[in-house]
């Protein structure tokens, strides 16, 4: 009787790992439902074991889902939902330029920093946050900080 207990829950597990292989879940609901039946037969024949045969059992299902795991990312399907380069910033992949010619250029507010708005620096019109302040229209402002599209500003203090 152990022998064909072990030789289901063996069965379940290769058909699990297949399913990894050959998508379609036929081999992973069959599978599964050996390595269940397995375990509550194995449960009832020898019930001073139970927590024994959950655990070995779990402990192997966790296993095989880690090498289908790996083994899916060798097949071809596999090959295809696994991105091969990296998006490297030299190659364009950048959701927007920093354009580091602002910092410390000075400007004036175009509307009220309440603490985001924009402020107009060289006749262009650039969103800006303030530095934690509200900062009115009108007020002269310079720029701190440049990090992709967030420009930060502070005002100017007149000495």
């Amino acid at each position: 009787m152990t022998v064909w207990l072990v030789i289901m829950y063996v069965a379940g597990i290769v058909l699990v790992l297949a399913e990894f292989i050959v998508p379609g879940m036929i081999c992973g609901i069959l599978g599964g439902a050996m390595i269940i039946a397995s375990g509550v037969i194995a449960c009832r024949t020898f019930p001073q074991y139970t927590v024994m045969i959950v655990v070995g059992e779990l402990v192997g299902v966790f296993i095989a889902v880690i090498l289908g795991m790996y083994l899916l990312s060798k097949t071809r399907a596999g090959k295809r939902l696994i991105l091969e380069s990296s998006q490297q910033a030299a190659a364009g992949w950048v959701a927007s330029e920093s354009d580091t010619s602002l910092l410390g250029a000075q400007g004036e507010v175009f509307t009220a920093l309440r603490p985001a708005g924009t402020i107009m620096v060289n006749n262009k019109r650039i969103d800006a946050v303030s530095d934690g302040a509200f900062i009115d229209k009108g007020v002269r402002v310079r720029v701190i900080e440049v990090h992709g599209s967030r420009v930060v500003v502070e005002p100017v203090r007149d000495k």
